[in-house]
């Protein structure tokens, strides 16, 4: 029953298992080693767990059974191989071994046991079985990884379970995690639990922080349990808000999660851990993956790519595979990643302290995978140095590098950076490179029901994708009917049910037709900024503040904002902004306009259906001199429902947007206007030509300087000018060089048909040609008076000699964004 290399065992044996060559191989052992009697196991033993034997392969064997292993069980430090026609019950703890090689199958039997090895290898013909989905392993099974990250394991690296076949662990089915039912304050000895849990005493748990500091989830061990009521060995630290209150009308929930930890299947790395050097899971092309009810301790290797607590590492469409309802916790790399890998089930998990990004897609060519009910908690940034990419730097519970997944009911309950992460790729990184997928233009699967609290940037970012070089770059993201067509229609991208509390900034979404739909968002700093376009808040509730105080507190000044208007066009319609109130140095209001903004904001922003509960409606910041989007500032109030009055613009306290028939509102720092109001843009052809700095004035001597609108570097650009304006009205454009650039151009947009403004520039000769179109078709006429200009429909222009003025006039020829145009240009 046994074939060795040596005869007699060294200091590291090595173990086969080979049911042929029993014969010459115990006679040789025997008479080298003085080995004792070989027993063959001929009666077949029960099948452990409920599996049934393999058709074609030999009995079940007992590892404890020294004719097993031709008369001497492995001793400590034993290399073993369980070849493919052979299966072992593992009937005893073995001592610590070296590397464990199964290409038959390995099987734990119905007692407590536990498995010490540097590294487990499951090959392709291999099985490592803990229990089967219809009868889950009931005693307790722990393996413990002990080796260290010179013994490398081919591509599977070191200390490391590495699966090319099978899989199939399945622990007790546990309730993984529930929400408090009542608040439990500091010092408290005691919780209450929304329903009786099952959980038993000396279990541990860990309870999310209800705070904006993400640091407050702790740790505890059960006392005792009794239905929902769970005694604690020790008090609590911190405060954790556990009520579901009634907020204008609406449940508001923000109690706190408690996840369980401990499982009766534990995977851990031997202690202590050294450098963050813990084990590893590795699944690669061919294997299958069944796991659930597992715990998952101080695993993952830091700063080390690929070697991850739990990974899916290039496998392709892998249906049927799970992780469900497991505890990966304490870790040292990310939680679970799914690489270059489709259709994978992970539901019911809890992810708790783990360094860098925790529930992972890597390349984003991942597709079909299903994140269902997942709680993530204590994402932790990297020290210097430690990171895998750049964005660890900003740590996100769920990394989404991919929209064609379903993300479902999960929770990321606190983060050194952010909650959700669609963090979108141009196309596959990595190992993926090459793979034909364009992630920024594919439509979204599912998103619904998800929750982010306690996070210390954003709750759900959309945004900010990584380059090949695993830095990031701005993302506008925009779904296409076909993504591998950058010109074919856009679909909308809806996000639902969502929900954000206590974050710096519940939502962060930079792209086209975003709607976010069903919504709940309380205490954050911001609400929602949507640095978009055709993108909108709908059925929404958001709320200033709630009963949920406690602990860290808002900021004592600066802006509480609900809705931040920006770019554009974005609206909200149907919210109730409940609780923005300004206290003290800071300033609420439901609906503000990006703070420090350098970017364009579009006058057809609105709002409509809106209603306010103890909420100041608006709040604005006062415009500054190097801010040309604050001084741009508008939105439109559609149904009257922040001003009173339908139709009503609500604009920044600039001169040039102001007219006497606009009414102050010193409360929100703005004006209400009964005016229309267009954008105007100023560029140069060539487009990458100064224009900046430049003043307008407008016929009643109100005036602005423009310095120049953002770029996505996040700098100013002075290539081109922006400014909202009141439609029907003269302007004259000024340089400091006294005279227009050689190639002026201006851009009317958000206008309707027949809207114009006048526009009054110097400029150095009569001698032009002016285009009111992007293909030069349409040629604007010379006039011979002012008059003439001021009464055409655009297609008339006047130099005055005497002043060095061209007199124009700007007509929409459409309600077109873009098209109304006029391009100037010196005469060859």
């Amino acid at each position: 029953m046994l074939l060795a290399p040596s005869p007699c065992p060294a200091t590291r044996p090595v173990f086969v298992i080979d049911r042929y060559a029993f014969a010459a191989a115990c006679c040789l052992l025997l008479s080298a080693c003085g080995g004792g009697g070989v027993t063959d196991p001929s009666t077949p033993l029960p099948p452990p767990g409920g599996a049934a034997p393999t058709p074609g392969v030999a009995s079940n064997a007992r590892w404890s059974d020294p004719a097993t292993w031709g008369g001497t069980v492995p001793a400590a430090g034993a290399d073993v191989t369980i070849p493919a026609d052979k299966r072992v019950l593992l009937d005893a703890s073995p001592a610590a071994l070296g590397r464990v090689t199964i290409e038959g199958a390995l099987i734990f039997g119905d007692t407590d046991l536990t498995l010490s090895a540097s590294t487990i290898l499951v090959k392709p013909t291999g099985t490592l079985q803990i229990g089967t989905e219809a009868r889950p392993h009931a005693q307790r099974a722990t393996i413990i990884l002990t080796g260290n990250l010179t013994q490398e394991s081919g591509g599977f690296g070191a200390k490391v379970i590495g699966v090319e076949g099978t899989l199939d662990l399945h622990g007790e089915t546990r309730t993984t995690w529930l929400r408090l039912a009542r608040s439990a304050t500091a010092g408290a000895t005691s919780i209450e639990l929304e329903r009786s849990a099952g959980w038993r005493a000396g279990e541990r748990i860990v309870l999310a922080s209800t705070d904006f500091d993400p640091t407050q989830a702790e740790e505890a061990v059960i006392a005792t349990a009794s239905g929902s009521t769970i005694t604690l060995t020790a008090p609590l630290r911190f405060s954790h808000y556990g009520e579901i209150q009634t907020v204008a009308g609406v449940r508001v929930d923000e109690r706190g999660e408690v996840g369980l930890l401990s499982r009766n299947i534990v995977i851990r790395s031997a202690d202590p851990v050294v450098n963050g050097e813990g084990g590893h899971l590795m699944f690669i092309s061919g294997s299958t993956i069944r796991v659930e009810g597992i715990e998952v301790f101080q695993m993952g290797q830091k700063a080390r790519l690929a070697r991850y607590p739990i990974h899916w590492h290039m496998m392709g469409d892998v249906t049927g595979h799970y992780v469900r309802n497991v505890a990966v916790w304490k870790t040292f790399n990310r939680c679970i990643t799914v690489h270059g890998t489709n259709q994978v089930v992970l539901q019911g998990n809890v992810c708790y302290d783990h360094l860098g990004h925790g529930y992972f897609l890597e390349d984003g060519g991942e597709r079909g995978n299903v994140f269902r009910e997942n709680l993530g908690l204590s994402t932790k940034r990297p020290a210097t140095g430690e990171a895998i990419l750049g964005s660890d730097s900003r740590p996100s519970t769920f990394w989404i590098t991919n929209p064609d997944n379903s993300y479902l009911g999960n929770v990321a309950a606190g983060s050194a950076g952010i909650g959700f992460w669609i963090a979108l790729p141009a196309a596959p990184t990595g190992l993926s490179t090459g793979q034909v997928s364009f992630p920024r233009r594919t439509p979204l699967r599912q998103f619904e029901g998800n929750t982010a609290h306690s996070n210390r940037d954003v709750g759900l970012n959309v945004d900010h994708g990584p380059r090949p070089d695993g830095t990031t770059e701005t993302v506008s993201y925009t779904a296409r009917q076909n993504p591998a067509d950058g010109n074919s229609p856009s679909v909308e991208t809806l996000f639902r049910t969502f929900a954000g509390w206590k974050n710096r900034e519940a939502i962060w979404s930079r792209g086209g037709r975003h709607v976010f739909d069903d919504i709940m968002l309380a205490d954050n700093v911001i609400g929602t900024t949507f640095p978009s376009n055709e993108s909108f808040l709908r059925n929404a509730t958001v709320i200033g503040e709630t009963a949920n105080s406690g602990g860290t507190q808002l900021p004592s000044t600066g802006f509480q904002i609900g809705f931040m208007h920006y770019d554009g066009r974005v609206g909200a319609d149907n919210v109730t902004f409940a609780n923005f109130r300004t206290v003290g140095g800071r300033q609420g209001g439901a609906f503000g306009i990006k703070l420090n903004n350098s970017f364009a904001i579009d006058p057809s922003n609105f709002v409509s259906r809106v209603r306010f509960v103890d909420a100041n409606q608006v709040a604005l910041q006062t415009p500054a001199a190097d801010r040309d989007g604050s001084k741009m500032s508008v939105f439109f109030d559609s149904t009257g429902s922040v001003t009173g009055t339908p139709g009503r613009m609500v604009v920044a306290n600039t001169p040039m947007l102001i007219t006497p028939a606009c009414t102050a509102e010193p409360a929100w720092n703005a004006f209400v206007c009964p005016l229309r109001y267009v954008a105007l843009r100023i560029d140069a052809d060539p487009s990458n030509q100064t224009v900046v700095p430049l003043t307008l004035m407008r016929d009643d001597g109100a005036s602005v300087q423009l310095v120049g609108i953002g770029n996505a570097a996040g700098t100013t650009s002075g290539t081109d000018a922006h400014m909202n304006l009141p439609v029907g009205r003269r302007y004259r454009v000024t340089w400091p060089g006294g005279t227009a650039p050689s190639r002026p151009r201006f851009i009317f947009t958000r206008a309707q048909t027949a809207d114009w403004i006048r526009l009054e520039v110097p400029y150095s000769t009569g001698n032009v040609l002016i285009f009111r179109n992007y293909n030069r078709s349409a040629v604007v006429t010379a006039a011979a008076s002012i008059g003439e200009v001021d009464a055409s429909t655009g297609d008339r222009f006047y130099y005055d000699a005497a002043t060095g003025l061209l007199h124009l006039k700007l007509v929409a020829q459409n309600a077109s964004s873009y098209g109304n145009t006029l391009f100037i240009e010196p005469r060859p």
